[in-house]
């Protein structure tokens, strides 16, 4: 059949208008689907202690494994891999990464310790008992917060995303979108896992989020507003002082590490003074 110019234009809108529409069906099924979460409850907790910490380190990454804390602290030329005694809040045991390496979060899955690094595209790995090296490998994005699900290493790189993956390849499985009734969740961080829910730190944000990882939904947020100012015994003013580290690099809260004997989730900031303890109510 051959097509004059008319009947290629009536094609054309025809194509068109049917674009159109299942356009605006699919944008219509999207907004029906966020305005049916729910806003994520408030957790409430309780303040058990608190522990001296370095006001160097500038935290990314915290784990406790067999009772032992672990820290991965970043900056270039600063970051580290600490063993922590946690009671003094001085390395027992200490890795610094070579100076081109922004070290980020951390996490122990079947006795491998994976450390995560920010624009560099790799992935450290060590025996979680000694700290011994393992070499490291690639990772395609940047790496900002790292946990497990036992299965499945669950990495985020400041999006909205988090990408389940294959801990013998690096092979992504999965990639998760995290959503509230607001829209999309950005800024995901520092990540950990706590009796099968992702609770995440959001950069610059002072609330850590619960999140169920069967959907990406947040269901719940820990609120840590002016949480430092109100519970340390330290002087805080190095963190207002004119071009120190922590006014050019942001002391914010980050570091979420889970206790499963005790039930105790330690949290702490960048260059914070303190190592808390709460428990969920």
């Amino acid at each position: 059949m051959r097509y004059n110019h008319f009947t290629s234009a009536i094609y054309f809108l025809f194509f068109f208008i049917l674009y159109a529409c299942n356009s605006t069906e699919e944008t219509a099924v999207s907004n029906e689907t966020e305005s049916n979460i729910p806003a994520a409850q408030n957790i409430s907790y309780t303040l058990i202690q608190s522990f001296p910490h370095d006001t160097a380190a500038f935290t990314q990454g915290l784990e406790v494994y067999q009772g032992k804390l672990l820290e991965s602290t970043g900056l270039y030329g600063k970051s580290s891999l600490r063993l922590i005694d946690i009671k003094s809040g001085k390395p027992i045991k200490q890795i610094s990464n070579t100076k081109e390496i922004f070290a980020e979060g951390i996490t122990v899955m079947n006795d491998t310790l994976y450390q995560l690094s920010w624009e560099n595209h790799l992935i450290f790995l060590y025996d979680a008992k000694s700290l011994k090296p393992l070499g490291s490998r690639d990772w395609n994005y940047q790496g900002w917060g790292i946990t497990h699900d036992n299965k499945s290493l669950i990495i985020s790189d400041g999006t909205d995303k988090l990408y389940f993956t294959d801990p013998a390849t690096l092979k992504v499985k999965n990639i998760l979108s995290i959503k509230d009734n607001m829209g999309p969740v950005n800024n995901l961080n520092e990540l950990e896992m706590i009796d099968e829910f992702i609770f995440a730190n959001r950069w610059q944000y002072d609330y850590i989020v619960k999140i169920d990882p069967t959907n990406g939904v947040v269901i719940g947020t820990l609120n840590f507003a002016d949480f430092l100012q109100k519970n340390s015994k330290a002087d805080l003013s190095y963190l207002s002082k004119n071009n120190s580290s922590a006014q050019i690099n942001g002391a914010v809260l980050n570091g979420i590490a889970y206790d499963s004997t005790k039930k105790s989730i330690y949290i702490t900031g960048k260059l914070w003074p303190e190592v808390y303890e709460i428990k969920l109510q």
